[in-house]
């Protein structure tokens, strides 16, 4: 075990690093003093300064070393552990020059742009003996632990058969104007993001879905991008989106279980947010993209609500469940995620979801992807051990993958 508290930067000082820092400060300010911030590291340096401004706060004063550039970092700092919060398009070559540089990781979901890039990932991290962990978050809240402790250890509602999600949302304003005031972004852009809203947030879904009900087997989607919006580019040119704004999706797992997912952002008018998980006994219910408050119903009409729910499950866990799933009493996502990472990294274990485990719920992502571009059903085993390629070939092509 390591002794010596991790030598800790961040990588990315974008929006969601902003989320990672948070959470890192919210160790400290709880007494979790087994990190050091040594660096930050950002194209934009002043926002690596303001990262290392807010460190400073609960170090005693001592900044960061603030870096524009990752090689010069790697070079003169000595690191034990990388926080990666950049674009999806840099995900795979910046781990890489980590573990190179004998530093652990915990990269930002999606894995990487491709499942190649998340492949290259997960052998640089064993050539190097290095840890390689996802960050995801939205398992590790009590809402989510409860779902997968009804289900599976509880079997409240017998035996798993389906699941539904629906996020239906558009704009609320003019959506017949194409030109759009906003600026274009890398996740507008295919090749640099690898998709929108499937595989940027969807990841967290798919991931939850795993988490329940085991491997995928078959994916069949389309995945369109309807609304045709342009955005502003840097000049103020317009330029199009290339990513979708809507796919519809029916997943099955090897378990049998089978459902259907609907992720849009252009249909506007009444929105639609739910998800739910019906078994041969009941179901559990809850508004919006995750079971944050799920609600058991059961045949005969009895229910449960989500606050009785949460407290049952987290009355049930022993003391050593609580301590290994809530360390110290934490229950915020991005807290639990980073305090894993670091500990695995200070004892040598494998953390909770490792690159394999990011991998798998990006590949359920990109099989939705390649199901739309090849108009047919995807084995999820194709998609990821990389034999399905065709939409994900244009991203692997551009950045040499």
């Amino acid at each position: 075990m390591q002794t010596d508290k991790v030598r800790l930067a961040i990588i990315g000082c974008g929006g969601m690093a902003g989320a990672h820092l948070n959470a890192y400060i919210g160790l400290k300010n709880l007494g979790i003093d087994i990190f050091d911030f040594v660096a930050m590291c950002d194209v934009d340096i002043d926002r690596a300064k303001g990262f290392a401004a807010r460190a400073a706060e609960v170090q005693d004063g001592v900044e960061p070393k603030v870096y524009d550039d990752i090689d010069r970092m790697l070079a003169q700092e000595t690191l034990t552990a990388a926080d990666i919060c950049g674009p999806h398009f840099l995900h795979h070559t910046l781990a890489i020059a980590c573990f190179e540089a004998g530093v652990d990781v915990i990269v930002e979901k999606p894995l990487g742009v491709t499942v190649r890039a998340g492949w290259k990932m997960i052998k640089g991290a064993e050539a190097h003996d290095r840890i390689l962990a996802t960050a995801e978050q939205v398992r590790r809240w009590v809402g989510p632990r409860t779902v997968e402790w009804l289900i599976n250890q509880e079997k409240r509602i017998g035996e798993p058969r389906m699941f539904f999600r629906q996020s239906v949302s558009g704009v609320n304003n003019d959506p017949e104007n194409l030109l759009r005031d906003e600026m274009t972004t890398w996740r507008r852009d295919k090749l640099t993001g690898g998709g929108n809203g499937i595989i940027d947030g969807g990841v967290h879904y798919i991931d939850l879905l795993i988490y329940f009900y085991g491997e995928p087997d078959e994916i069949y989607a389309r995945s369109e991008n309807l609304s045709q919006y342009q955005f502003k580019d840097s000049d103020g040119n317009y330029v199009p989106q290339t990513v979708e704004d809507t796919a519809l999706a029916t997943i099955t797992f090897k378990s049998g279980v089978i459902g259907q997912w609907v992720n849009t952002g252009a249909a506007p008018g009444r929105s639609i947010g739910y998800n739910s998980y019906h078994g041969s006994l009941g179901s559990i219910y809850s508004t919006g993209g995750y079971p944050q408050s799920p609600e058991l119903q059961l045949w005969d009409g009895s229910t449960q609500d989500p606050e009785a729910l949460q407290s049952t499950y987290m009355a049930n866990l022993n003391p050593e469940e609580k301590e290994r799933l809530f360390p110290h009493g934490i229950t915020e996502g991005v807290m639990l995620e980073v305090y894993d990472f670091l500990d695995a990294v200070r004892t040598r274990r494998r953390p909770e979801l490792d690159g394999v485990d990011g991998l798998k719920a990006q590949a359920v992502c990109n099989a939705i992807y390649e199901s739309g571009w090849i108009g047919q059903a995807v084995k999820f085993d194709d998609v990821y051990n990389d034999r399905v390629t065709g939409y994900q070939d244009e991203i692997n092509e551009r950045w040499g993958i």
